[in-house]
């Protein structure tokens, strides 16, 4: 079988190789991704339906003509998998909480839907993921259904037909569990999915709630790299898997613990160190110190008409008592060397590339009164 090539276009590093009509699915064409594959030498990396045209982003630059293509079965089976899962799992959501799916978007890495909702409690999710599950291992049959947009109302649609439709619509039937419109690949049965797993859920724009999801054998791919994460924290932890979850909140609260102790120490450090500062002008105080200790610093510089300057190791600031202006002096420095930062008038921070000669910045502070 052969592709035909009307036009090449060079975009930058892209090249499109555009055709009236293609073998290709394009990608995000109701949500879900395109076909991959070759076209003549080239591997296609992304396909665009623009302005009823097909864009095909290949590695290689071909002339226009006929070529023999590929689609890569894998990939396909992969938005098969996923596409019918989505169906599956939007149901789901309808049949135990009637929360409806708003959109879906199909990734290499994961696929979403975004829900009706706010949020979604962990006793709905788990149920959803068990309903939807059952069904996959059900082998329910999944038929596709091309009928005339009048006869659409014979059908219990999960989600109304929008009002562009126009001409035969194609439904995707899940025996008698779900009915939907719908363009994309999907698998002939249930069964051939295997499995769906909910990895998590975040609040979006809209009040809606969007749900992450994998199905398949990118699943079974997710559920081997946590068992291998799982298996190395449990060795360092010399803890069960099941024990972890203790485990971690026991050195949790140790660690919380240590960095209260350890925050106390530095307040002390502070507090004798301010008492020995390094003076480099009459006005002017500079100390060097680890960020714990120099976090506490101003809390205790009480020298009138002064000021301190602390470095971190990788910021600077600046603790004014009265009579410098930090917002000035960081906007000098921002000036003359490379960095970043900002403040008001009587405290600020700069962060350079690269440690600056305390000389330099008083050489400059000179510049400012």
């Amino acid at each position: 079988m052969k592709i035909k090539i009307e036009e090449v276009i060079k975009d930058g590093e892209k090249i499109y190789l555009v055709s009236e009509q293609s073998p290709f699915y394009p990608d995000y064409k109701g949500g879900q991704l395109g076909d991959r594959g070759r076209i003549g030498e080239a591997n296609v990396l992304s396909v665009k339906d623009i302005n009823g045209k097909i864009y095909h982003e290949v590695d290689k630059v071909l002339q226009p003509g006929e070529y023999e293509y590929v689609i890569d079965s894998d990939h396909r089976n992969f938005i098969k998998q996923h596409h019918t899962a989505q169906h599956i799992l939007s149901a789901a959501f309808e049949n135990v909480a009637e929360i409806s799916t708003v959109s879906f978007r199909m990734g290499f890495e994961y696929s979403t839907i975004d829900l009706n909702v706010p949020f979604i409690t962990d006793e709905v999710l788990k149920e959803v993921e068990f309903e939807a599950n059952k069904i996959i291992q059900s082998c329910l049959d999944v038929e596709e259904k091309i009928v005339e947009k009048e006869e659409v109302d014979k059908f219990p649609l999960r989600k109304g037909l929008s009002e562009k439709v126009s001409g035969k619509v194609r439904i995707i039937k899940i025996d008698e569990y779900d009915y939907s419109a719908c363009g994309g690949y999907h698998v002939k049965n249930t069964g051939e999915i295997g499995i769906v797993k909910i990895l998590k859920t975040e609040k979006v724009k809209g009040n809606l709630t969007r749900v992450y999801f994998v199905a398949g054998l990118k699943a079974l791919e997710y559920f081997q790299n946590y068992t291998k994460i799982l298996r190395s924290i449990s060795n360092k932890l010399t803890s069960s898997i099941f024990e972890l979850e203790e485990r971690v909140e026991q050195l949790l609260e140790k660690v919380k613990e240590q960095n209260s102790k350890l925050e106390s120490i530095s307040e002390f450090l502070a507090k004798e160190k301010i008492k020995n500062l390094e003076k480099i002008k009459e006005d002017v105080f500079y100390i060097e110190v680890e960020p714990l200790t120099a976090k506490y610093l101003p809390k205790y510089f009480d020298k009138l008409n002064s000021l301190l300057i602390i470095y971190d190791g990788e910021r600077y600031t600046f603790i004014s008592s009265g009579k410098y202006n930090v917002r000035e002096i960081i906007e000098k420095l921002k000036e003359k060397f490379s960095g970043k930062g900002g403040g008001g008038k009587d405290k600020g921070t700069f962060v350079p590339k690269e440690k600056i000669n305390i000389e330099k910045i008083i050489k400059l502070m000179e510049v400012l009164k």
